[in-house]
């Protein structure tokens, strides 16, 4: 019995067939092409394809990073969805209640954070 499809190989294939209007070519030519968008720094062919098998389930930082510019995405795009998991309104209440506790620099140090992981602001201007 064949497994389904992992998020990451599903999310990669579309992003690929995508940018090469339909059809993707070979891992090296993706290893090359990744290398042009990161100033020559690249994800090997063999690791390209372990990500398009499912072979990969986890991403590195940097891999993440290299994916992100290639494809005009933030790093975090390519972290799976966490699924069931729904804000109740008891843990948004216990959050904010949690809030009402920080000082304005831990406050200021949150939203910047949330800045840089939206892309609002880069990690450098902080």
């Amino acid at each position: 019995m064949q497994r389904p499809e992992s998020w990451l190989a599903a999310t990669v294939k579309a992003l690929l067939a995508e940018k090469y209007g339909g059809r993707i070519p070979g891992v090296r030519k993706i290893s090359a092409d990744i290398a042009a968008a990161n100033d020559g720094d690249t994800i090997s062919h063999g690791h390209v394809h372990n990500i398009l098998t499912g072979e990969a389930e986890n991403l590195t930082d940097r891999t993440r990073v290299l994916l992100a510019r290639f494809f005009g995405k933030q790093p975090s795009f390519f972290h799976p969805p966490q699924e069931g998991i729904e804000p109740t309104p008891d843990s948004v209440h216990a959050l904010a209640a949690r809030l009402a506790t920080f000082d304005q620099a831990q406050l200021d140090a949150i939203r910047t954070a949330l800045d840089i992981a939206s892309g609002q602001r880069r990690s450098e201007d902080r």
